[in-house]
């Protein structure tokens, strides 16, 4: 049988219908292996995931997925670029075919051209002038695209999954220029939408979870989330970390320039009563909440610019099947692969410094969840 490997970038958080649309809809056009790089503990809207890695993994599996590999921290709670660039890499360590991800367009050509005219725009004079007119940096993309490439790329550019799609192409591109891409046209509700057609989005489930609202009807069979005992304790930690820094340490987070770090400071003075209100006060006109949330999530599990410079040190299994298990056969071999924590953090200063990095990550989930597992003793087995 003749192998085509797919990859999919996913947090999964939670897993839901809509995922497993994705997945099979990967596998009906075309792909006899489906691999995963999933967010581990922190995602990349800057807030800790709903319940651990090991449970969103299991449920990928259990739902079409043959094989799933940790993105950690630093690179699982990043900007865009970075999220992709990583998540990139380690498929392409996994030897994929194709890339499948889901978006609001399935034209392969336009997410192409809109990749292209990020790339083009991303330093140019047209953003810097929205910038400086006081733009979050996705609005002032936005209509710079719109001024120079017309209507249907500033379109593609405005859509969020559809704009990180893009940067999956940029990396793609770099790093394994012949493969496919297939885009999966989403299904259902959007961000921040109530349920639609049987399908509900990441955001409005988790809102479910925590407040006991209905979320079983919209996650596959066997997906059972428990809300989590203590829903703010890491937010708290968090904003414990930010009032208590230094203008040095706030300087050495990766997306944190002069004038955040001046107005934390500021802020820190006169502390409002929770994370989120201190947030919105101290988010700069061209700033999104997305990155302060990241910045503030960076200082806590202290992450630094510098942690980004070597890209992702090893590949940590967190599920497989007996498909994944042929996936990780098939592995180009440059990077380490292992379910053991252990044996991958032995492997490299760098995957040891970085399995610090995810494992506080972890232990301010499982704040939240009031359950602490140990990641050294999880005995990771291939799925039936």
């Amino acid at each position: 049988m003749s192998v085509f490997t797919a990859g999919i970038v996913a947090e999964f958080n939670p897993f839901h219908k809509g995922h497993a649309y994705l997945i099979a809809e990967a596998r009906r056009r075309g792909a006899s292996h489906i691999a995963v790089a999933m967010s581990g503990a922190a995602v990349q809207r800057g807030e800790t995931a709903i319940c651990s890695k090991h449970e969103r993994a299991a449920a990928a599996v259990a739902n079409g997925a043959d094989l799933v590999i940790e993105l950690p921290a630093p690179f699982s709670c990043s900007a865009a670029p970075w999220f992709a660039d990583s998540a990139v890499q380690i498929l392409v360590q996994l030897n994929i075919d194709a890339l499948a991800f889901g978006s609001e367009f399935e034209s392969a050509e336009l997410l192409k051209n809109t990749a292209n005219a990020m790339q083009n725009l991303s330093d140019s004079e047209a953003v810097k002038r929205a910038l400086a007119g006081g733009l979050s940096y996705p609005a002032a993309l936005k209509a710079a695209t719109l001024e120079i490439y017309g209507e249907e790329i500033a379109a593609a550019v405005s859509s969020p999954n559809s704009t990180l799609a893009c940067e999956y192409i940029t990396a793609l591109s770099k790093y394994a220029p012949n493969a496919e891409i297939i885009p999966i046209k989403r299904i259902g509700a959007g961000h921040d939408f109530p349920p639609q057609d049987g399908f509900a989005s990441g955001s409005y489930l988790r809102g479910a979870i925590q407040n006991g609202g209905n979320a079983l009807e919209y996650l596959p069979n066997g997906v059972n989330i428990a809300p989590p005992k203590h829903p703010h304790a890491a937010e708290n930690a968090i904003y414990y970390r930010l009032l208590t820094a230094t203008r040095e340490q706030l300087l050495r987070s990766p997306e944190i320039n002069e004038n955040l770090a001046d107005r934390i400071l500021r802020a820190a003075e006169q502390p409002a009563e929770n994370l989120q209100t201190f947030l919105a006060q101290v988010k700069p006109r061209n700033f999104t909440l997305a990155r302060i949330r990241r910045s503030a999530l960076h200082l806590a599990i202290g992450a630094k610019k510098a942690d980004f410079t070597d890209g992702v040190p090893c590949l940590r299994i967190l599920a497989f099947n007996k498909r994944g298990a042929e996936i990780i056969a098939r592995a180009k071999g440059d990077l380490p692969i292992s379910t053991s924590l252990r044996k991958l953090e032995k492997s490299s200063t760098q995957a040891a410094h970085i399995a610090t990095i995810e494992n506080r990550a972890v232990r301010l989930m499982q704040m939240n969840t009031g359950i602490f597992e140990n990641e050294y003793t999880r005995k990771i087995v291939p799925a039936d």
